[in-house]
């Protein structure tokens, strides 16, 4: 089910043309309720209408509800007083379907592995900023060398404990939002991108953050 997800997360962004298989209704309902979990409901509505064009449409209450979200979120940025810094390193076609939120332009600047993890501990880490931190590592391809693994960026966070962390998360931004070898900063740790991902689909896991975190500053 996560691998259909992602493959709708990667239809909506031009990845994919189109999902491996089509979801049943019920599948359909759980697509829609994850997007809105994960506050990418809008863009995986340009997923969804890219669809019709191969004849698979989620049912028709399914559908409303996710048009109906899509365009609150398109009246919304339309009305924003200012454009975000953030949604300029999406494609034109997403900039109005990218769902506002608290943490909008924290990672404007550079690609920031220990503002991520800060997003994690806190229990923020979802889809929208990952997608935000996809865009932005492909916009900064080749301008943030000292950040690679490898250089001093990787001998800092090995200090930290969070050089498991951002394997982890390269991983988990490769197979979900098929991010391109040439933009990863590190070598992705399957393991670690494994537990994020579970991590992401799972409710009420404060306690296994703590230990998780633990984990880390141990090592």
């Amino acid at each position: 089910m996560k691998k259909l997800f992602f493959e709708l997360l990667q239809v909506a962004t031009g990845k994919l043309e189109c999902v491996e298989r089509g979801p049943s209704p019920e599948e359909w309902q759980t697509l829609y309720e994850w997007s809105k979990q994960q506050q990418v409901v809008g863009i995986t509505y340009r997923g969804v209408e890219r669809l019709f064009e191969y004849g698979l449409r989620a049912p028709q209450d399914v559908s409303i509800d996710w048009m109906s979200e899509a365009e609150t979120i398109r009246e919304q940025n339309q009305q924003a007083s200012k454009q975000l810094r953030i949604v300029q390193y999406y494609p034109e076609q997403l900039r109005e379907l990218r769902q506002p939120g608290v943490a909008d332009e924290q990672l404007a600047q550079v690609p920031d592995v220990v503002q991520m993890y800060r997003f994690y501990k806190q229990g923020l880490l979802d889809m929208r900023l990952l997608m935000d931190y996809c865009y932005v590592l492909r916009s900064a391809a080749g301008r943030h060398e000292t950040l690679k693994d490898g250089g001093l960026a990787g001998f800092l966070l090995g200090s930290v404990g969070l050089r498991r962390f951002a394997r982890g998360l390269a991983w988990l931004l490769r197979e979900s939002l098929a991010l391109e070898p040439e933009f990863l900063l590190w070598k992705p740790l399957e393991a670690e991108g494994r537990y994020l991902m579970a991590e992401l689909f799972r409710e009420n896991s404060r306690m296994q953050r703590l230990s998780h975190t633990i984990k880390y500053l141990s090592l």
